[in-house]
């Protein structure tokens, strides 16, 4: 099975696309300035694994940063891939730490703006 994976930097994210396990995850900081060519390429990514007989089912977003950019950038991907992938075969989980408002805020939005059902998902981290 293939794997597809981005290391992170400082601005953008780890993204680690699993066929095998049907699984996305999106994790890190995305305060990307370029997010048209980042998500733009991912999107294209998320096609190509999606050609197959194995699909993308559960996609995990754990970021602990973003900004409006990228947040746009990631609602155009699923806004994009809303033609490739059955809106009820996809699962998105968007986890928030409690600690950051507007990592709660952009994942209703995000829920707000896609097709996808998104299910928000907050945890508390420990001491």
């Amino acid at each position: 099975m293939r794997i597809f994976s981005i290391e992170g930097k400082d601005n953008s994210p780890n993204v680690l696309i699993d066929e095998a396990k049907c699984l996305l995850e999106i994790s890190g900081n995305s305060t990307l300035r370029d997010t048209q060519w980042f998500y733009g390429n991912l999107l294209n990514w998320m096609i190509a694994f999606n050609l197959g007989p194995m699909r993308t089912q559960t996609v995990n977003i754990r970021l602990t940063r973003i900004n409006e950019s990228s947040l746009q950038g990631i609602a155009l991907m699923f806004k994009r891939l809303a033609g490739n992938i059955s809106a009820s075969a996809f699962e998105i989980n968007w986890y928030t730490n409690g600690k950051n408002s507007r990592l709660a805020s952009s994942g209703k939005k995000l829920q707000r703006d896609i097709a996808f059902r998104v299910n928000l998902i907050s945890h508390r981290e420990e001491c």
